[in-house]
């Protein structure tokens, strides 16, 4: 399923081929018709700037701007090629993703992926008291200050060697 943000231009392509699956280029905008359903179940294709345009090599997009959250339900047809249409859904929400996004990555990065530890500082004990622990977004930035996607610091206090009385890793 397609997602998308509120108030903002949604496209998915499509390909539009021939019994033998030849790309059928040239077809024009007008010749496709474009059905947007809201996520009530309503019709709006007129009220959401609905359009059609040809990507090249056989491919066409649509776009619209959905202007309200939920699951929005989209039919491309042409009445030679498939007048039974091309359909598809689309998730809107009301805010940017990539907040979502970057949480993933960072969250994905905390299973011990791509993660450069330094700045450690240790106790009487020998024991990590302190350190610095940053996740790349892949294993050829480890080490350097580029694409560094999340960092933390850690501290730690113990009484005896090998044994922590508390360890914590904070967000910086």
């Amino acid at each position: 399923m397609l997602q998308g943000v509120l108030n903002q231009p949604v496209s998915e392509h499509f390909t539009v081929s021939d019994v033998n699956g030849n790309p059928i280029t040239g077809l024009l905008p007008g010749s496709f018709t474009l059905y947007v359903y809201d996520p009530v179940g309503i019709e709006v294709s007129g009220s959401v700037s609905g359009s059609i345009t040809e990507l090249g090599s056989g491919n066409y997009k649509y776009v619209f701007t959905p202007n309200s959250e939920g699951t929005w339900y989209v039919n491309a047809v042409h009445a030679t090629y498939f007048p039974w249409g091309k359909a598809g859904d689309v998730q809107v929400f009301s805010g940017d993703l990539s907040d979502i996004y970057n949480g993933v990555v960072e969250t994905l990065g905390l299973i011990h992926r791509n993660i450069y530890i330094d700045q450690t500082i240790y106790d009487e004990h020998g024991n990590l008291s302190s350190a610095r622990v940053r996740i790349y977004s892949d294993s050829v930035s480890v080490g350097s200050d580029s694409n560094v996607i999340g960092t933390y610091t850690i501290t730690s206090s113990s009484s005896e060697t090998g044994k922590f009385d508390f360890w914590k890793q904070v967000k910086v």
